[in-house]
């Protein structure tokens, strides 16, 4: 029974033990974006949209009915995405077709919560509103971004910028 005991430990320290190093190894590349990392990102995608009809008819008698059909619809769209993380904290412009009407937000933009970032890719959600986060997933090596929830899907390519060296066209 001892034996035993030592032998689930020995294991339990291990999955410990590596638990606490992918632990370190995240936060060390989270840490690598000390400085503001600046994205554009143009793309497309799908929102999803309200929609209802209503229809009336009557018979050759005069009697009449009516009814209403509620559901969603799927809407295709392009758009620019905007973004910037600097370690544990971010913020992004999302798509005005994938917002919905109640949302929080501050000029159009919301916050990346829980970012997690490794060697390939930087991973968080967007906090629209307290029913829809967005799950956002960025691949550091080829710049695709990707944004899926309630609201819908998209997808594009982003590139970094400078803010202070862009060079303005208005």
């Amino acid at each position: 029974m001892a034996k035993r005991a030592a032998i689930v430990f020995g294991l339990a320290l291990c999955f410990s033990s590596a638990a606490s190093a992918q632990k370190v190894e995240t936060a060390e590349s989270v840490n690598e974006l000390t400085q503001r990392l600046h994205l554009v990102c143009l793309g497309a995608g799908s929102a999803n949209k309200y929609s209802s009809a209503q229809a009336q008819a009557w018979d050759s008698s005069g009697n009449s009915a009516w009814g209403t059909v509620v559901g969603n619809r799927a809407q295709p769209f392009e758009d620019q995405v905007n973004l910037w993380i600097e370690g544990d904290h971010g913020e992004i412009r999302m798509p005005r077709t994938m917002l919905p009407p109640i949302r929080g937000g501050q000029d159009g933009w919301f916050k990346i919560k829980s970012i997690e970032a490794t060697e390939g890719e930087i991973r968080g959600s967007v906090g629209v509103n307290f029913v829809n986060n967005p799950k956002l997933r960025i691949d550091r090596y080829t710049g695709a971004i990707s944004l899926s929830g309630k609201a819908g899907d998209y997808s594009g390519v982003c590139q970094a910028y400078d803010p202070e060296a862009a060079q303005k066209k208005f």
